[in-house]
């Protein structure tokens, strides 16, 4: 049996691409599965994966505490191959490939150097000389990289031809979705409410999305929101966060994963109203697709990827980010026709079905897996050479 080992210093051990799709895909495929991540315990066995814990360092600074850590691990387990989720890892991931002489993969979920420019802890003058200075950081390594998974085009071809390059895109598991039950869906006489999960930070435009809400007149519906809480400098809306009544808000905490879909399927929309950061603007957001997943319409600001898909499934309603005319209009739409609603969010869940699932991806994971492990080129669609 292949034994892979999956490796980050940042993310949850239990992040959505990381372990629901990744860890859990390699594991289903008979690979004996090691996911070494930040975790309140030290190790146990979870859906046939491996978990190791590491602590979560208290500052950003301190991160590098637990590079030692993380190549201790690695040589430990004596994998087949070694997949690092943080751009972090970059240089660990070159003690592993000395010390183990086995492939390793760099998973790429985000643009970074276009992630830096909103980095609200990074003074200002000095966001544009970082976030040049790590894209040729980043360049550079990667071309010693065995393999770089890529969650859009837009990635693959920056990095094409300085590495083997495979687009593992962002789409969600269905099973989760299909097997639950609508738990949370309001029960009659309640109102319905709109729902975000996902880190809460300004830029993922919430507070304007409950300003929006707010506007409507009867008040209608309540915004639900969940999960972990990042860059907050509206004092209004941290002080609900933080646990002040407000009758068209209701903050649920970080959920667990099995907790998700019940959340989505009981509600009239899912929002995706991200403010135009660059990062944003080029972002393929896991949300889109468990939205999808879960049937409901999704209300989204119009962005390149988010209009194609959008478009294309006919399954939500595009507004201009930070428009909250716009964003209000959509919450009345959608509140004023629950048939049309439901038609849309059936869409969204029938172009899931046939397309946007992570059964599609995951053969595309596996593949360069193989390729890796045979010395192969791989041959599989979204891989370059």
């Amino acid at each position: 049996m292949m034994k892979a080992c999956l490796l980050s210093s940042v993310h949850p051990c239990f992040d959505v691409r990381i372990f629901q799709k990744e860890a859990r895909s390699l594991s289903e495929a008979g690979y004996e599965v090691t996911l070494v991540a930040v975790a309140d315990f030290h190790e146990k066995m979870v859906d046939g994966v491996r978990v190791i814990g590491l602590p979560k360092p208290g500052r950003r600074v301190l991160r590098s505490l637990n590079w030692w850590r993380i190549v201790r691990s690695a040589r430990r387990e004596r994998a087949d191959i070694y997949h690092i989720h943080d751009p972090d890892l970059l240089l660990p991931a070159l003690a592993i490939k000395a010390l183990t002489r086995r492939p390793v993969i760099y998973d790429v979920h985000e643009n970074y150097p276009e992630d830096i420019q909103t980095k609200e802890w990074i003074p200002s003058p000095l966001r544009g000389f970082l976030s040049r200075a790590f894209m040729l950081f980043e360049n550079g390594m990667v071309r010693l990289m065995d393999g770089v998974v890529v969650v859009n085009q837009h990635l693959a071809e920056r990095f094409q031809g300085k590495s083997r390059v495979v687009i593992v895109r962002n789409y969600s598991r269905l099973e989760p979705f299909v097997d639950s039950e609508d738990s949370e869906a309001p029960r009659e006489n309640q109102k319905p409410y709109f729902v975000y999960a996902g880190r809460i930070s300004d830029d993922r435009g919430i507070y304007e999305c409950l300003q929006a809400l707010e506007s409507l007149p009867d008040d209608p519906a309540t915004l639900v929101c969940a999960g972990t809480i990042g860059h907050v400098t509206n004092e209004d809306f941290r002080s609900l966060l933080q646990g002040r009544p407000d009758a068209s808000f209701k903050y649920k905490g970080l959920l667990p994963y099995e907790a998700i879909p019940p959340l989505f399927k009981g509600a009239l929309a899912g929002l995706l109203c991200f403010q135009a950061t660059p990062n944003n603007l080029l972002g393929t957001p896991n949300k889109l697709f468990e939205y999808m997943s879960a049937g409901i319409p999704i209300i989204a600001s119009d962005f390149p990827f988010l209009r194609e898909v959008i478009d294309e499934a006919r399954c939500g309603i595009l507004v201009r980010a930070n428009d909250l005319e716009q964003i209000a209009s959509a919450m009345a739409t959608l509140l004023g026709d629950r048939e049309q609603a439901a038609r849309i969010g059936q869409n969204g869940l029938a172009a899931a079905r046939t397309r946007y699932n992570w059964k599609a991806e995951e053969v595309k994971l596996l593949s360069l897996y193989r390729d890796l492990l045979a010395g192969g080129p791989p041959n599989h669609e979204g891989a370059r050479p």
